[in-house]
């Protein structure tokens, strides 16, 4: 017996504040929803009418306007049977519809001396209420659902995230001369770029570090470190395109975060067949399982051993890039996502009549 179609609002203004990762993944999510059978995808997104009045006038109309209530009111306009939120709200009510929240990380909570204030105010101000509202909350790795429970007592169910198609082995046709290692990530302290700053030297080997991310957070310490030294490329951020070629014609991406509540760097080099270096810390083994190669996150002689390693042995490399391409293949496709996601929008809405049963007998 097939079962009856589902209605799904999908919250989309992450596709407004944020460009990296995690805006792919909402992305994709939503691409892989309306390409199955049975799902209705109705995006949902704070009003571009806005935009005009400056960053801060629609932070604030964004939180104390759209998230409270705006956003109930647009899902029941679109009679949407459940909404879901990919990238944690604000304070959000919903009524009688009900929610589903996925937790990237909760990072800013357990590491606040990472973040800018104002990360770390809205984090604590919004998840708790979000979560305490959700019919079911979703994490895309086995350590932020752990983390999740231990602070919030609510179990996520994991559903990792897919890669996006453009992530895929091809030509290389980077603009970089000469070899190099490719690190993606913003100038931050959680990303650890000082130890892969500090193992550079030790490398002994002809190649350029292409730092590809913006500035970011008490980054001025490592922005002066790198300088104008011709081991170091920096990019600043760049567009999905050139992210792709420059992971296609580099030797490894090195990703050596202290945490990660998911890890797409290492995730789309594997899907572009480039070998991935990783610390070995929160979610990142889960990713990489035993297709990249771990290093302790603060072991600077480690790290360097290792690139030493990968670029004195081109078989090494290929086999570490091979094995990820496998792993992404069968583990991080997009249909399977949408499918594990699609489940849980039924459970949400199997709960909430549940619920409503039970409250109708008294």
């Amino acid at each position: 017996m097939s079962q009856p179609p589902v209605r799904v609002g999908l919250e989309l203004t992450a596709l407004e504040l944020d460009a990296a990762g995690t805006a792919r993944a909402v992305r994709g999510l939503a691409e892989a929803l309306e390409r199955r059978d049975g799902v209705e995808v109705v995006p949902l997104a704070h009003p571009r009418r806005r935009a005009g009045r400056g960053r801060v006038a629609r932070g604030l109309d964004r939180e104390l306007r759209w998230w409270p209530a705006g956003l109930a009111r647009a899902a029941r306009e679109g009679g949407v049977d459940v909404l879901h939120c990919p990238v944690p709200p604000g304070v959000v009510r919903t009524g009688a519809i009900p929610l589903v929240v996925t937790v990237h990380d909760i990072l800013p909570l357990e590491h606040p001396g990472w973040y800018s204030h104002a990360h770390v105010a809205q984090q604590r101000l919004a998840l708790r209420g979000a979560l305490r509202r959700a019919a079911a909350v979703v994490a895309p790795s086995v350590a932020t659902a752990d983390a999740v429970a231990a602070r919030f007592g609510v179990r996520p169910r994991v559903v990792p995230w897919g890669v996006d198609a453009r992530f895929s082995p091809g030509e290389a046709t980077s603009p970089i001369d000469g070899p190099y290692v490719v690190t993606v990530a913003t100038l931050q302290p959680r990303k650890n770029l000082e130890a892969l700053l500090a193992a550079w030297p030790h490398v002994s080997a002809p190649h350029t570090l292409v730092i590809v991310g913006a500035r970011g957070w008490h980054d001025a310490d490592l922005a002066r470190e790198i300088g104008d030294s011709p081991q170091f490329r920096v990019t600043g951020r760049v567009g999905d395109e050139e992210v792709v070629e420059l992971l296609r014609g580099a030797d490894a991406l090195v990703h050596p975060s202290r945490h990660e509540g998911f890890g797409f760097p290492p995730l789309e080099a594997m899907a572009c067949g480039t070998p991935v270096v990783v610390a070995n810390a929160a979610s990142l083994p889960e990713v990489v399982g035993d297709a990249g190669v771990l290093v302790e996150p603060g072991d600077v002689e480690e790290l360097a051993a290792t690139l030493r390693r990968l670029h004195d042995s081109p078989e090494e490399r290929a086999r570490v890039g091979e094995a990820g391409l496998a792993r992404v293949q069968e583990r991080y496709a997009w249909p399977a996502v949408a499918q594990a996601t699609v489940e849980h929008y039924r459970a949400a809405i199997t709960q909430r009549n549940y619920l409503r049963l039970a409250e109708g007998k008294h």
